[in-house]
């Protein structure tokens, strides 16, 4: 009898316009079959080379067949609510936060100016993504509620940084999140918790010896995996 290939499931971290450390790590390390749930944890855009490039790669997967879960990062709402005028000066917010090389990469000046196709994709994204067992969510959730999974807001979700937590409160699941950049030792610390961070911080590049990394985590068998930026 043919043996059955395991199905596998990563949670890969903030990739901020790294396209081609991205790329890498999907099809040259990962090597992400059909069968395989890969969740991204937002953040897809600003800072890096190649933000443009990081959305058409997402697409692309998915329009392949390829079982890709986004989620939203507190980057894509800042460029959402750039388009929508939301606040006094959001696209000025955009712009402090790396806004500036995400219109680099599209060749266009103004956030409004960015292909239709690429902001519905933005719009569409969830904030967090749920499995037996575990949570996916871009910043975390608000454990002052009663049920975070249920109560914590949207704004929440993308934003905080507080350090509060509950595990209690989590049934049974790990918290897995990006947003926060950790060293790679705090990073391997986390895995031993019931609060997983993987957010390396992907875009400072080679500058940085513990951090400039684009890491991914096998959710069914706890393995770490650490790529190096290549872009």
């Amino acid at each position: 009898l043919r043996k059955e290939i395991m199905k596998r499931s990563f949670a890969i971290g903030d990739i901020h316009g790294c396209v081609c450390t991205f790329r890498h790590l999907i099809y040259c390390v990962l090597k992400v079959r059909r069968g395989d749930t890969v969740y991204l944890l937002g953040d897809y855009i600003d800072r890096g080379p190649d933000s443009k490039g990081v959305i058409d790669e997402i697409i692309a997967l998915q329009s392949a067949g390829h079982d890709i879960k986004p989620i939203l990062g507190n980057h894509e709402d800042l460029l959402l609510k750039a388009v929508d005028s939301v606040g006094d000066d959001s696209y000025g917010a955009w712009m402090l936060n790396g806004g500036k090389a995400t219109l680099r990469s599209y060749g266009v000046s103004l956030p409004e100016d960015i292909p239709a196709a690429h902001l519905e994709f933005l719009r569409n994204l969830p904030p967090c993504r749920m499995t037996r067992r575990h949570i996916m969510v871009h910043a975390g959730l608000d454990f002052r509620q009663d049920n975070p999974l249920t109560e914590t807001s949207r704004e929440f979700m993308l934003w905080e940084r507080r350090s509060m937590f509950d595990s209690d409160k989590l049934a049974g699941r790990k918290l897995v999140t990006g947003h926060t950049i950790m060293d790679l030792d705090s990073i391997r610390g986390s895995l031993k918790s019931d609060h997983i961070r993987l957010d390396n911080g992907c875009f400072y590049g080679r500058n940085h010896p513990d951090k400039g990394n684009l890491v991914a985590l096998e959710l069914n068998s706890g393995e770490l995996i650490v790529q190096q930026y290549k872009g």
